[in-house]
C-alpha cells in the first residue's frame, strides 16, 4: 500500500490487467515532470547566540560561593554567579593606600624641582655677581689704584727732590758761615742731618715707585686675574649644578608620576578584579552550566567549588531565536547554498512544520565526525528557523530538516525503487510483455522519492517498482552461470578405459 500510495502522490499509475495481476510486477510509466530536490538530515535545536560566562579573576583558586540554579530563566543583568572577593577587597585596600602615596611622592617632587630651580638660579646669580666684582676689582687695580699710587709717588719724589735741593743749598750756606765764623759748628750739624734725612726719603720713594711698577704691579694683577678665572669657573660649576639638580628633581618627578601611573593602573585591575567577581547574565536566556566533565565531581560547578582564569562557567543560549545544525554528506553538499529555504520538523512536536533558510555551510569536513562516519566526509550546515512558534522549543530538541536544493523542470524520472545499482552502474527493468528487459541507464539528481533519467529509458516505457530485489535475484544468477561456465571449461572429460 505504501508504494501504491507513493506512485499515486507523484502522479505515476500503475496498469496491469486482471490477467496479469498474479504474475506481473507493478510497473509504472517514464515520464516528464518536475524533480524537486530535497536534501533531508537529521540535527538538534540550538539557540542562534549563545552567550558563554567566562571566570575572568586571575589565578587557579577562585570560589565560587553563590549560583543561580541551573534552568532558571534570568534576563539581561541578572546575576548569575558570585565568587569569593575577600583577598580581591583586600587587595584593594592596600593598592589605595600605595596610590595615595604615589600621588604624594609626586606632589613633593613637583616642590622639589622648584626648589631646585631656585636654588640654582640664586646660586649661578651669586657666582656672577662675585665674577663681576672680580673683573670690577682688577680694572679698579690697574686703570685705578695703580696709576693713582704711581702718580702719588712720583708727586713725593717730586718733592723730596726739591727738598733735597733746597737742604743741600742750606747745608752748602751753613758751611760757608761756619767757616766765616758766623754759624757754630751745632748749627751745621742740625742743617747736615736735615739734608741726610731728605735723601734718605728720596730713596725710599724712588724704591718703593720701583717696587710697586716691577713688582707689586703684576703680582695683584695676576691676584684679581685670578679671582676672575676662578670666579667665571664658579659661574659655570654653578650654571652645571644646577642643570644637574634640576634633572635630578625632574627624572624624580618623572618617576614619581610613573609610579603613580603604575599603582593607578593596579589599583584599577583589583576594581576591575572587584567586578569580575560577579558574573551577570549578557543577555535573557536559561542557564545552562559547563560540566562537560559529568565524570569528575571535582570539576563540577557548584557553590563552593574552585575554578581558574578563563574557565567557562555557564551559557546562555538565546531562546527567541533557534537553529538548527545538521551535517551533509559530502555527495550532496555541493547542492546545498546559503538561502536555500528548508522545512523543520521537531520530533516533539511532530504535527508543527518550521520554515527554515539556510545560513551557512562549512568549507571544511568536519574533522571531529569522520572517525563516526566511517570515514565518509560531512560538512556541518546551520539552518536558521526564520519564525519562532509559540511552542516551547528548547536547545538540544532532535529536528529533521529538508532543505529544498532545487527544481529541475520537464526531465524524465522514475521512482527510486524503480531504479538498482549494482558495481557503481545502475540498472532500471522495463516491462515489455511477455519479458522483462534490464537495461542499462544513466541517472542525474535524486530526491528521497524520485530519481533523474539522462540515459536509457523513453518517456512512456514501464519500468517496474522491484528493481532492487530484481537487480539482486538476476546478478546473483548471473554471476553462477559465470562460475558453472568457467568450471566447465577448466575440467577436462575422461576416456574410457579399454579393456585389458
Amino acid at each position: 500500500m505504501g508504494v501504491v500510495g507513493a506512485i499515486a502522490y507523484f502522479g505515476l499509475t500503475p496498469v496491469w490487467s486482471a490477467r496479469d495481476a498474479t504474475d506481473r510486477p507493478i510497473s509504472v510509466a517514464v515520464q516528464r515532470g518536475m524533480l524537486r530536490i530535497i536534501v533531508t538530515e537529521r540535527g538538534n535545536l540550538e539557540s542562534r547566540v549563545t552567550v558563554d560566562g567566562i571566570c575572568e579573576l586571575s589565578g587557579y583558586q577562585n570560589k565560587i560561593i553563590q549560583l543561580v540554579p541551573e534552568g532558571n530563566k534570568v534576563e539581561k543583568g541578572d546575576v548569575v554567579v558570585r565568587f569569593d572577593s575577600a583577598e580581591i577587597e583586600k587587595n584593594v585596600a592596600q593598592q589605595e593606600i600605595k596610590a595615595k602615596q604615589a600621588f604624594s611622592k609626586i606632589e613633593t617632587s613637583k616642590q622639589e624641582v622648584e626648589i631646585a630651580r631656585n636654588k640654582g638660579d640664586s646660586e649661578i646669580t651669586d657666582a656672577d655677581v662675585e665674577m663681576q666684582l672680580a673683573v670690577l676689582d682688577l680694572e679698579k687695580y690697574q686703570k685705578g689704584d695703580y696709576l693713582y699710587e704711581v702718580d702719588d709717588l712720583k708727586g713725593a719724589i717730586g718733592l723730596s727732590t726739591k727738598d733735597l735741593e733746597e737742604a743741600k743749598n742750606r747745608r752748602e750756606q751753613f758751611e760757608a758761615l761756619v767757616k766765616k765764623g758766623f754759624k757754630s759748628p751745632d748749627q751745621l750739624r742740625v742743617v747736615v742731618q736735615e739734608h741726610d734725612r731728605q735723601k734718605m726719603l728720596l730713596s725710599r720713594d724712588v724704591r718703593k715707585l720701583m717696587v710697586k711698577q716691577k713688582y707689586e704691579y703684576h703680582r695683584k694683577s695676576k691676584e684679581y686675574s685670578a679671582k676672575v678665572d676662578s670666579s667665571t669657573m664658579k659661574v659655570q660649576r654653578a650654571k652645571a649644578t644646577a642643570i644637574a639638580q634640576l634633572a635630578k628633581a625632574n627624572s624624580e618627578y618623572d618617576a614619581a608620576k610613573s609610579t603613580h601611573t603604575i599603582e593607578e593602573q593596579q589599583l584599577k585591575t583589583y576594581l576591575g578584579q572587584k567586578d569580575k567577581a560577579v558574573l551577570k547574565a549578557a543577555q535573557a536566556g536559561i542557564v545552562a552550566y559547563a560540566n562537560d566533565r559529568w565524570y569528575d565531581p571535582s570539576s563540577q560547578i557548584r557553590e563552593g567549588a574552585m575554578v581558574y582564569a578563563r574557565q567557562k562557567i555557564f551559557s546562555l543560549p538565546d531562546m527567541t531565536s533557534m537553529q538548527v545544525k545538521v551535517n551533509i554528506h559530502e555527495s550532496l553538499v555541493k547542492k546545498i547554498k546559503p538561502g536555500q529555504m528548508a522545512e523543520i520538523r521537531v520530533d516533539a512536536f511532530p504535527n508543527m512544520v518550521l520554515i527554515g533558510k539556510v545560513k551557512t555551510v562549512s568549507q571544511l569536513a568536519d574533522s571531529n565526525r569522520g572517525w563516526m562516519s566511517g570515514g565518509v566526509k560531512e560538512y556541518s550546515t546551520v539552518v536558521t528557523v526564520e519564525k519562532m512558534p509559540a511552542e516551547d522549543l528548547k536547545p538540544g530538541m532532535t529536528a529533521e530538516v529538508q532543505i529544498k536544493a532545487g527544481e529541475l523542470s520537464n526531465v524524465l524520472i522514475v521512482p527510486v525503487q524503480a531504479v538498482a545499482e549494482h558495481k557503481g552502474e545502475f540498472f532500471a527493468f522495463v516491462d515489455r510483455p511477455p519479458v522483462i528487459e534490464r537495461r542499462k541507464v544513466k541517472v542525474g539528481d535524486t530526491n528521497e522519492k524520485m530519481v533523474q533519467v539522462l540515459d536509457g529509458l523513453k518517456e512512456g516505457e514501464r519500468v517496474t517498482l522491484d528493481a532492487r530485489s530484481r537487480a539482486v535475484a538476476e546478478f546473483k544468477l548471473d554471476e553462477s552461470s559465470e562460475t558453472t561456465e568457467g568450471a566447465k571449461v577448466g575440467t577436462k572429460e575422461e576416456a574410457p578405459k579399454s579393456p585389458r
